[in-house]
């Protein structure tokens, strides 16, 4: 099967949007503190797939529900092994009487569904596993896509760098408006590293056969970086206020 997605290039982009907290303060030893804070981020492209799926059926006896719902998890479950890039998994399992709506108090039928959680980075082998239990009978519930813990650590390590020398910048550039010689770190805060989950994409249940292989978009994810520091601005000049 040909590889239908369309992902955007990477593209970074650092913010110089550390703004001066709160003005400068002087200290005791005529030192001046500069609270800054410094961010980064990135465009990184999803590499991790996550599908769910439900097996359900509905019959008069909850027993016979439930055995009908057990067995085609089995099969999916059995048929998933032949796929060695997929990490299947079983969620949520759930049993729900069906009231008569004219008599509410009656039960006239039980419906059992349980989910059957899919997840690859290799979205090609996934979506063909998707189409084939879609075939045995198991729905598709949500598809969604994200960043593998893996990347998300390669980019934050590069992000972080960024994100520091995006405050020293700052530091610099205040510390020359302010006459100061030299700069000393105080403090140093890593404030924020994750980033955005795109939202879940529903799925239409596949009405033949060749629907049951849907053309998938993955996107990216947002990565970004936010640090906070304390800087002392050294050797500063006094500044004179007019009454």
């Amino acid at each position: 099967m040909s590889r239908t997605l369309s992902l955007r290039p990477l593209v970074a982009c650092l913010w110089l949007n550390a703004l001066l907290l709160i003005p400068a303060l002087a200290s005791a030893d005529g030192n001046t503190t500069l609270m800054l804070s410094g961010h980064a981020e990135q465009q990184v492209e999803n590499d991790r797939m996550t599908v769910q799926m439900q097996a359900q059926a509905r019959a008069p006896d909850a027993r016979d529900a439930a055995a009908t719902v057990n067995r085609r998890m089995e099969q999916a479950l059995a048929r998933a092994e032949d796929y060695d890039a997929v990490e299947a998994s079983t969620r949520s399992y759930t049993t729900q009487a069906i009231h008569d709506r004219d008599k509410p108090g009656q039960i006239t039928a039980w419906q059992v569904q349980q989910t059957l959680e899919l997840v690859s980075s290799d979205f090609e082998t996934l979506t063909e596993l998707v189409g084939a239990l879609q075939e045995d009978e198991l729905t598709v519930g949500q598809i969604r896509f994200s960043l593998s813990r893996e990347t998300q650590q390669e980019h934050r390590k590069a992000l972080l760098e960024a994100a520091m020398h995006d405050w020293k910048e700052q530091a610099r550039a205040m510390a020359r408006s302010l006459g100061a010689t030299h700069l000393r770190p105080v403090e140093v805060e890593l404030v924020d590293s994750g980033y955005d989950r795109p939202q879940p994409m529903m799925a239409m249940r596949a009405m033949d056969e060749a629907a049951s292989q849907p053309a998938l978009e993955a996107g990216t994810s947002t990565v970004s970086v936010t640090v906070r520091a304390k800087v002392e601005a050294l050797g500063g000049e006094t500044l004179r206020v007019d009454p």
